[in-house]
Formats: C-alpha cells, structure tokens, sequence
C-alpha cells in the first residue's frame, strides 16, 4: 500500500532569458524551510543549458523538477505546468519573484479560513511599495466588477482543480503578439461562468522588482506596445467595447495634452494608442479564423 503523503503544492516557474533571478528565487524557497509537502517545476523554455548549473546548486536542496521544453509563451508554459503537477494546490511566481518565509503559510490560512479555492496576494518591491500594479488595501471577495487591484497571477495560490475547466489562453501573455491581460481574461472567466471562492488579501505578499515605470523610455514604449495589444485582444474577445474606446480617446486626449509638456510622455502615449488599434486589428482576425 502506498502511504506517501499526496504533495500539497506545486510551484510552477515558467522562464526564459534569465538565470541569476532564477537562482535567487530558488533561494528565497530554501530560506523559508516549509512544514509542507510540495514541489517545484522549472518550465525552462530558453532552449539552451542556460539553467543546468544553477538547477544542479539546488537539486539536492529543493524537490526540483526541470522541464526544457520547446515551445514559447508565459500561457501556454503556465497551462503546461498545471497539467503535470501533482500538487492539490498550485502556485505561479514570476520569475524573478521572491518568495517570503510567511508568504504560503499566509495563503493557506486565509483558503481554510474562509473556505476558498482561489486566493490572490500583492507584489511589493524592496522598499515595500506595491510592484506590478496599485493594489487594494483592504482584504475581499472578487467579482467581475471589483476584480481590479485584487489580483495579479504571480501571487495566486488556487486549486488544481480550477485547471481542469479553465486554462490560460494561449493567445494572449508575455511570448505572444498579445502580450498582457491573460491574467484577465482567466480571472474574468472564472468570475462569470464558475462558481470558485476567489479571495483577495495584501496580507499575502511576493517580491517583485518595480514595474511602475516612467513614461516615455524604451523600455516603457516597448511594455506599453505589448501590453495594449493584449488589452485590445480582451476587449474583442469580450465585447468590452465601451472600455476600448474610453481608453483609446484617453491616450489620445493625452498625446494631445503632453506634446508641449513632455514630449516622452506624449510619445507614451501615442504609442499606446496605436497598439490599441493594431491590437484590435490583428485580435479581430485571430477571432474571425477561430470562429
């Protein structure tokens, strides 16, 4: 008879292009010296041996199972992970997250207090200030109208079981032309047509470097691009029309209003507002073949 004790968690590291905040993420997980069962795969899509030595520092230290697969896209390695894991409860830091000592222990108090099969925390950078985005002070249950500042995929701890129905869209996500909100669209299905517990608490917290960047340098121009193609795509693919177009004359209200203030800004924004409509160009074409 086998009495193995069935794994309580699978942490789930899809990752490309970086090694060094790979390693660190690895050793905030061994610091933190958890009273659970769990594991760790590493869905390694950079196609080389980038990893191998780091992997090789922690095998002895941490239950790691690493994957190289050959595919690219944040979705569809995060849909490829959940598949394999053997964990009842599934975790998906970014890649250059940091995991606290209280950061699990936290999450799993709040799914037994109140009963849940979803709950979402906040990234904080090293001064403790929100990361990622602004999030809500105050701990609550998500519905599709209050969802905003609840959630960030990174900080989920949920049920493996919600993947058996409701997976990433792989069209959407970092490695794809639409290159944000798959988060959304997850988290927005969910609430619609589900009947999960999805619970919000800052208590939950990760590291995540800061992300809430000036306006108007490349890296930001090249963010904005990406991330407004996803929007873009979500608002097609939900008939969120009232949303798009409010966006849309916003960015170009501020394109507008910036030229003669701040001319990077005004780029920003002028940026923004063309991912918008190439975006939707490009989504409504992708939901044209697939219907």
């Amino acid at each position: 008879m086998d009495t193995k004790e069935p794994l309580k968690l699978s942490i789930l590291v899809p990752t490309i292009g970086r090694k060094k905040e790979v390693g660190e993420l690895l050793q905030s997980i061994v610091d933190c010296f958890f009273d659970f069962s769990y594991e760790i795969i590493i869905i390694d899509q950079n196609g080389s041996n980038l990893l191998d030595e780091i992997i090789s520092v922690f095998q002895h230290q941490l239950p790691i199972n690493h994957h190289k697969v050959e595919f690219r896209g944040l979705s569809k390695a995060k849909n490829y992970g959940a598949k394999i894991a053997s964990g009842a409860f599934i975790s998906f830091p970014d890649d250059d997250c940091l995991i606290f000592k209280d950061t699990y222990s936290k999450a799993f108090e709040e799914i037994n207090t109140h009963n849940l099969d979803l709950v979402f925390g906040k990234c904080i950078d090293k001064e403790g200030k929100d990361s990622v985005l602004n999030f809500n002070n105050e701990a609550y249950f998500l519905n599709k109208d209050n969802m905003i500042g609840g959630f960030v995929e990174a900080t989920v701890v949920c049920k493996k079981e919600v993947f058996d129905d409701f997976q990433f869209d792989e069209n959407m996500g970092a490695g794809t032309f639409f290159g944000a909100e798959e988060g959304f669209d997850w988290v927005y299905r969910l609430l619609t047509t589900s009947k999960y517990k999805i619970y919000y608490t800052p208590k939950i917290k990760f590291y995540h470097p800061q992300v809430i960047l000036d306006k108007g340098d490349l890296t930001s121009l090249n963010r904005v691009f990406k991330y407004r193609c996803g929007t873009a795509y979500l608002c097609v693919k939900h008939g969120f029309n009232f949303t798009y177009y409010k966006r849309l004359i916003l960015t170009k209200i501020a394109t507008f209003l910036f030229l003669l203030k701040n001319k990077n800004v005004a780029e920003y924004y002028r940026v923004e507002a063309m991912a918008l409509q190439i975006g939707k160009i490009f989504a409504k074409k992708l939901n044209h073949v697939q219907k």
